[in-house]
């Protein structure tokens, strides 16, 4: 061990006279007289069109080195000569052309002799796709990939790819100290290969997207690693550098020293610069014209606060700016939010991480892009993990969009609407949106996603309207004097359908909101079983995803209307006799009730809850209660305010009537005494609607809670009071009951 210490300090002494000179890093030595060029050039491969191409290699101190470009006729367009280095290296470069599908060739010579020639090279716009898993999944899992297969069809041979493979070791994947020169077993093809089915499924989408936005040919360098963190992205040059992230990094345990590297097995995946030195510094020679980012799931797994994460990508982008010697500012940033799924930190836990990408926007506009894909609802299909959605098309091409705007002139927004301000007036929270582009719009008829909150700080569902180009009333008479807004505050939040607009057309979502604020204490939950529009709801728990049902009914049965109240539709009940409907907010897993991620079953910071229903029976027909369930078969009935009762009678009118129930006066198992408070329903599982009638055709929509109030102690006594109340109740019932 202390042997191959040395040899790495032995290395970086050695590295640290020739650092600045391209090319002057391990691996670079000639061997025994060895010419030629870095395995990261080859055949079929892609410049960056109108900036240096520059060509890189190995050769024999002082050896005499020139290149020569030729066009499909054979002129020569381009030439550059240069003289092998002391420490066996080169480096030389001419301008590049501009872009276009003509293909090129380049003549490498030694001491006049040519040693390599590469063919069919094109000049046009290179992208660095970097990230985790669902970045580096592949073309072929995707249900458009299988099709292609399917019928024999590849993809547009105007698409270049280098995918920097890994390193491997005795079979096992290995990351480098220090910085390399190159790859071994990488090459560049076209994506009219049948290779194209291994690619990043979301680098070649944006590709295909973005060449015919160009007409023009399109690169992909792309070096993402399923499961890696972001520190291993960046150098140990940027990372010592900047006393602000070393010192975060040494207070998450992550800062490795470059002598303490080799006293125990590096991690692939976690460890600093790891990736950085063995994927990415070997690409120094190129100019990409941006990075499109798809990566943060294992950040959220080690749940760092997220200003370390912020840190570490502004450092990461600085840095990468400086090593593929950017012109024009930082070098371009295209990121993706994070796909739904259970990542252990509840309903809200991927929302929180996703507002840290829209701060890095909000911080650098100019650079930076972020596409939202939480309307995009999650497909998943047997081979792969449920944190692997396979419907990567609408994220590549979003990124498309994003990069066109950003870079190419386009006049769509460049990046997602976020929220830049929320005003309070007359009741109501006007918010207002960036990047609204041709104006906000709706995706259906009313907008979902938005919640509302008083003093008490919790939120509540609430109604929404655009009042202008970039603004959004939001409101509820639930909480008629609102301190303040929030939207899509749900991991699995589905039907939101906020966009920006373009050319009359949606263009992309609109970012959630809300997760950071401090004057929220509770978040509003968008669940589906609140809304009513559907029957079954995505879910997912540990490695399994995919739609289950969240109403069932008993003695009913159960479908969804297009008569509603609100959203797309309304829950109709059909039954006779005792029937109910039940909303099930958890799944049965070897004996244990598991609540769903996506659903807030906490109901006790909520004073009431408000349904509406409406009878299309010949005859009225009994609510018997609400019964909202524990997590065992005890369950807890609200007083309708309406009847004063547990139960309240539905006319037969065709006509919606709306109720409201207590959950501070609850029943208990059927007892109608209504006087247990609201702490009881701390952990809900179920939540059933019992009716007494016979051929009964009942619809139920829009279900909406009111907050507790927001006075804290008079909150505290309120419960007090119920609770010794209610414990003296139950006592005098019981013996009412037994004698």
């Amino acid at each position: 061990m202390k042997k191959r210490r040395f040899l790495s300090l032995l290395i970086c002494a050695l590295m640290l006279p020739v650092c600045a000179a391209p090319g002057a890093v391990p691996g670079a030595f000639a061997a025994q007289g060895e010419t030629r060029l870095y395995n990261v050039y080859g055949d079929h491969m892609l410049f960056q069109q109108n900036e240096d191409a520059v060509f890189a290699g190995v050769a024999p101190a002082g050896t005499k080195i020139a290149v020569t470009l030729r066009d499909s006729s054979g002129s020569e367009v381009r030439s550059s000569e240069g003289t092998a280095l002391e420490n066996g290296t080169f480096t030389l470069s001419f301008k590049a052309p501009s872009g276009g599908f003509e293909a090129y060739s380049a003549q490498i010579s030694a001491n006049g002799s040519v040693f390599q020639t590469l063919s069919d090279i094109v000049f046009g716009e290179l992208w660095l796709s970097s990230g985790q898993s669902n970045m580096e999944y592949i073309l072929f899992g995707t249900p458009e990939g299988k099709q292609m297969k399917a019928e024999g069809k590849t993809g547009s041979g105007g698409i270049r790819i280098l995918n920097v493979p890994h390193k491997m070791k005795d079979g096992v994947m290995i990351a480098d100290s220090v910085p390399q020169t190159d790859v071994q077993g990488c090459s560049w093809f076209p994506a009219d290969s049948e290779k194209v089915f291994e690619i990043s499924a979301v680098a070649y989408f944006f590709a295909e997207d973005l060449i015919k936005k160009l007409d023009m040919p399109v690169g992909i360098l792309n070096v993402a690693v399923g499961g890696s963190a972001i520190a291993p992205w960046i150098s140990r040059q940027a990372i010592e550098g900047n006393p602000d992230v070393l010192s975060a990094m040494k207070k998450h345990k992550a800062y490795i020293s470059l002598e303490e590297w080799d006293r125990s097995e590096r991690s692939y995946y976690s460890d600093m610069t790891g990736l950085y030195n063995t994927k990415v510094a070997p690409l120094t020679n190129f100019r990409p014209a941006g990075c499109i980012w798809y990566q943060g799931e294992t950040e959220i797994f080690a749940k760092n606060e997220t200003s370390y994460y912020s840190q570490l990508f502004n450092l990461m982008q600085d840095s990468y700016t400086s090593l593929f010697s950017h012109s024009g500012g930082k070098l371009p940033f295209v990121f993706s939010q994070l796909a739904p799924y259970n990542y252990g930190l509840g309903p809200y836990g991927v929302t929180e991480f996703n507002e840290v990408f829209t701060s890095l926007v909000k911080e650098d506009s100019a650079t930076r892009s972020e596409v939202v894909i939480n309307d995009i609802l999650p497909e998943y299909d047997a081979d792969n993990h449920p944190i692997h959605p396979n419907n990567k098309k609408p994220v590549g091409e979003r990124m498309s969009n994003c990069a066109f705007s950003l870079l190419y002139g386009g006049e769509a927004p460049s990046s997602s609407p976020y929220m830049t301000g929320a005003k309070v007036r007359d009741g109501s929270v006007f918010v207002e949106f960036a990047n609204a582009g041709d104006g906000l719009m709706c995706g259906d008829d009313e907008i979902r996603g938005f919640s509302v909150y008083g003093d008490g700080g919790i939120c509540v569902g609430a109604k929404a309207e655009i009042v202008s180009a970039n603004t959004v009333r939001v409101y509820s008479d639930k909480v008629p004097d609102p301190k303040g807004a929030a939207y899509a505050v749900n991991s699995y939040i589905s039907g939101v359908n906020l966009y920006s607009s373009y050319d009359n057309e949606l263009y992309l979502p609109a970012a959630s909101f809300g997760c950071g604020d401090s004057a929220i204490t509770k978040l509003f939950d968008d669940a589906d079983w609140l809304n009513c529009d559907t029957l079954a709801a995505w879910q997912c728990r540990d490695d399994k995803a995919g739609f289950k049902d969240v109403w069932k009914g008993n003695n009913a049965s159960l479908s969804i209307s297009d008569d509603r109240v609100q959203g797309k539709g309304s829950l109709k009940i059909n039954g006779t006799g005792s029937f109910s409907a039940a909303a099930i907010l958890y799944e049965e897993k070897d004996g244990a009730k598991l609540p769903y991620d996506s659903f807030d079953t906490d109901f006790k910071d909520y004073s009431a809850v408000s349904i509406s229903f409406k009878n299309n029976g010949s005859s009225d027909i009994t609510l018997k209660g609400i019964r909202i369930y524990g997590q065992t078969n005890l369950y807890f009935c609200p007083v309708c305010e309406e009847s004063g009762r547990s139960s309240v009678v539905i006319p037969a009118d065709s006509m919606w009537h709306e109720y409201t129930f207590n959950l501070n006066r609850l029943g208990f198992n059927g007892l109608e005494a209504g006087v247990l408070p609201n702490f009881v329903l701390g952990k809900a599982g179920k939540a059933e609607l019992c009716f007494e009638g016979d051929n009964a055709e009942i619809l139920c929509d829009g279900i909406s809670f009111t907050p507790e109030g927001s006075s804290a102690a008079g909150s505290v006594i309120s419960r007090i009071v119920s609770f010794f109340t209610g414990i003296f109740e139950k006592i005098r019932l019981f013996f009412i009951n037994l004698f």
